[in-house]
């Protein structure tokens, strides 16, 4: 078995560290830019904060783990410059390559349980312990015909820890040499050499699943914040009297319209047995809306819809129901009310928001129309006169 020591040592200019290639600030700046068009959306588009709340919180919560990795990647590197200096006072870093060939026919056996690769990967935990030990690779290039080459590289903090750790019986050249079947005799070969530039990471690294698993509990986070923040301005704007729902021009006629996804008039009056007609106007440019009513005053998707459509319903049919439409647009539609009684309906899409009563009443005057006067109560009139002609006759 050949052991080769390699101590050239070559002039390589001033020991400068190079900064590793971070991906940090290009995800720092995606994610900025994000949350900088969220917010734009939930500012401006008021009627779909349901949505750009949670998108945006989900945003800031993505901005900041990029700026807090940009932060720690930098720390990172700074630390490194440090190490890479006191390495150099020290004494350079070193790396050992062990090079051997695989007989021809045992590859299977050398990476199989018990063979050589799986003993000298089966030794990273003991390598892990020994002081000044950073990585170790192995590499197999698999030959159809003929021998199979290894070469299996580990590296340490300075040549002392290598040659400490060489004078132990778990050197990998012994553990090599207790496969006589497998290696080819006299192949092993050893090379210590000088790190002159050093590009390889030794930090401690997230595993995929830990990383996956913060951005999903962060993406989770934020679209939580998003909708708290989302509800709290719904909330904020209901308590200042904001809005369009609680704001109502005058009694209602036989418009009902939708702004910023709610109805202008939650509760509406009509007689029973009449054919009325009725408009849903919807000037929300970019949100879906409809209106549907029920047979009671309980508005569910397992409720009954409330027959007696004449015309202008959804597909034309006797439910009293508009089909479901995006944009500027007005669906105007008649229908025969009900008996007396309380009738609720709401919008399929935001059926937590836009909901409303129908109050079927005796007597109710369609919109637009004076309630009738009360008649006089018979001997009521003919009293009032007669006190007034006795008085007469008395002055």
């Amino acid at each position: 078995m050949e052991h080769e020591s390699s101590e050239h040592e070559a002039h390589v200019g001033p020991d400068v560290h190079l900064p590793d290639p971070s991906i940090w600030p290009f995800v720092a700046g995606l994610a900025i830019m994000l949350l900088t068009a969220t917010l734009v959306w939930w500012a401006r588009v008021e009627d779909q904060r349901s949505l750009s709340g949670p998108l945006l919180g989900a945003s800031a919560a993505i901005t900041l783990f990029s700026v807090a990795g940009w932060a720690y990647e930098d720390g990172r590197m700074r630390q490194k410059a440090r190490e890479h200096e006191e390495h150099a006072r020290q004494g350079a870093r070193r790396t050992q390559v062990i090079t051997f060939a695989i007989a021809e026919g045992q590859l299977e056996t050398a990476v199989g349980e018990g063979g050589v690769i799986d003993a000298i990967q089966n030794a990273h935990d003991e390598l892990r312990a020994a002081p000044g030990f950073e990585d170790l690779r192995i590499n197999v290039s698999s030959a159809e015909e003929g021998p199979s080459q290894v070469i299996v590289e580990t590296t340490w903090s300075t040549a002392e820890d290598l040659a400490a750790f060489e004078e132990t019986e778990r050197a990998l050249l012994d553990l090599i040499s207790q496969h006589g079947d497998e290696v080819v005799a006299g192949s092993p070969q050893t090379f210590d050499m000088q790190v002159v530039r050093d590009t390889k990471d030794t930090t401690v690294r997230f595993s995929m699943g830990a990383a996956l698993s913060l951005f999903g509990a962060l993406l989770v986070g934020g679209f939580a914040v998003g909708a708290g923040l989302n509800l709290f301005a719904s909330e904020a704007e209901a308590g200042e009297g904001g809005g369009f729902a609680p704001v109502q021009l005058g009694p209602f006629l036989d418009t009902i319209t939708i702004k910023a996804s709610d109805f202008d008039y939650k509760e509406i009056t009509l007689p029973p047995g009449v054919e009325f007609t009725m408009t849903l106007d919807n000037q929300d440019d970019s949100v879906a809306h409809n209106i549907i009513f029920y047979q009671g005053d309980v508005a569910a998707l397992d409720e009954p819809v409330l027959e007696g459509c004449i015309s202008g319903c959804e597909d034309d049919g006797t439910a009293v129901r508009t089909e479901l439409a995006t944009g500027i647009i007005q669906h105007t539609f008649t229908f025969t009310t009900p008996p007396p009684g309380q009738y609720a309906f709401w919008c399929d899409v935001h059926p937590d928001t836009m909901i409303g009563m129908l109050i079927i009443e005796e007597g109710a005057p369609l919109p637009g129309e004076a309630p009738a006067a009360e008649e006089p109560v018979e001997g009521e009139g003919e009293g009032a006169e007669g006190e007034g002609a006795e008085g007469e006759t008395e002055g």
